[in-house]
């Protein structure tokens, strides 16, 4: 059986004591409270322990793995696996809990370095499924104009085959205008529709963005 660390066994000894009304255990003996902790730094801690402020003995006692609980006006209570009343025999086994603590920093490294980066390319997703969204709109407002243009050139052709008997050669006109119009509509071409259109060259015609996810243009 090892021997207790100096800071446990003084600590232990105190309590064992009972000479100080400023800590005592609990009831069931699993855990202890500083009931005044400006008596207990006052009175114990010069005589008991290298450090003479109380908080370092809480970040001592942390250091070892007790679990700190707050109560009424300022008591701390202190709970540990090992650290019982009346089981002298187990306070060997509280020990330093530094090597598991870097390691559990170190856990807590990665996975913030981790989250970074997923961050990071959640960030690039975004402006890419934005940039793909303008070039989308911008191509949908295209073929917005496109067609009121196409529509316009119909209903002209329509009123002014009303006024006109058509001759055979513009009966054929008619029919390869009306060919080309099907085809834009199938997949818009931009060289036959401005061949027939003659506002449709300022328009500029849809093409495939570099950020589009669909090959433009489509109707």
């Amino acid at each position: 059986m090892g021997k207790p660390k100096i800071l446990i066994k003084n600590l232990y000894e105190i309590l064992q004591s009972k000479k100080f009304d400023c800590i005592r255990w609990t009831d069931n003996g699993r855990a202890f409270i500083i009931i005044d902790p400006e008596e207990f730094q006052k009175s114990i801690m010069p005589e008991y322990f290298y450090s003479t402020q109380i908080k370092s003995l809480y970040r001592q006692l942390n250091s070892y793995g007790f679990k700190m609980r707050s109560l009424e006006i300022n008591q701390k209570m202190f709970s540990h696996k090992w650290f019982i009343q009346g089981n002298i025999s187990s306070l060997y086994k509280v020990e330093r809990q530094r090597t598991r603590s870097i390691a559990h920093l170190d856990k807590e490294k990665d996975s913030i370095v981790i989250i970074r980066e997923e961050m990071k390319q959640l960030k690039e997703e975004l402006e890419t499924l934005q940039s793909q969204q303008n070039s989308i709109l911008k191509q949908i407002r295209i073929h917005s104009i496109i067609q009121t243009y196409i529509c316009k050139n119909i209903k002209k052709i329509c009123d002014e085959q009303k006024k006109f008997n058509l001759e055979r050669e513009q009966e054929r006109r008619l029919v390869i205008y009306f060919t080309s119009m099907f085809e834009i509509f199938k997949g818009f071409q931009f060289e036959i529709a401005s061949q027939i259109i003659t506002e449709l060259k300022d328009i500029g015609g849809p093409q495939t963005p570099q950020f589009s996810p669909m090959i433009f243009p489509y109707m």
